[in-house]
């Protein structure tokens, strides 16, 4: 998480897609291999179809998000490990006043 280089916030697929072409041979075998990329934009989903020579890059940028949100979900786990320890710890350190 310290490198900064770009993320790509979303996921990202790799989708058999038909060309439209009625004499291509996605026609009637599967389609060409194309990648796609799902993300949200103003609360609204969206989608996204990738150029060839961009999508190497694409996928780089969306394996850092990914490295990204599991580093963040690690992080949690330890800060909920942690505040259920203190919350111990306070407990037990309680006193009665009466």
């Amino acid at each position: 998480m310290a490198r900064i280089e770009p993320v790509l916030l979303g996921n990202v697929y790799d989708v058999m897609r038909r060309c439209g072409n009625p004499s291509c041979h996605c026609a009637t075998q599967p389609g060409h291999r194309q990648t796609l990329w799902i993300f949200t934009e103003k609360g609204r989903r969206r989608c996204k179809f990738i150029r060839r020579q961009d999508a190497e890059w694409v996928k780089r940028a969306w394996r850092r998000y990914r490295d990204c949100r599991k580093a963040l979900r690690e992080i949690r786990a330890i800060n909920q490990r942690e505040l259920a320890l203190l919350r111990a710890q306070i407990h037990n350190r309680r006193v009665r006043y009466e």
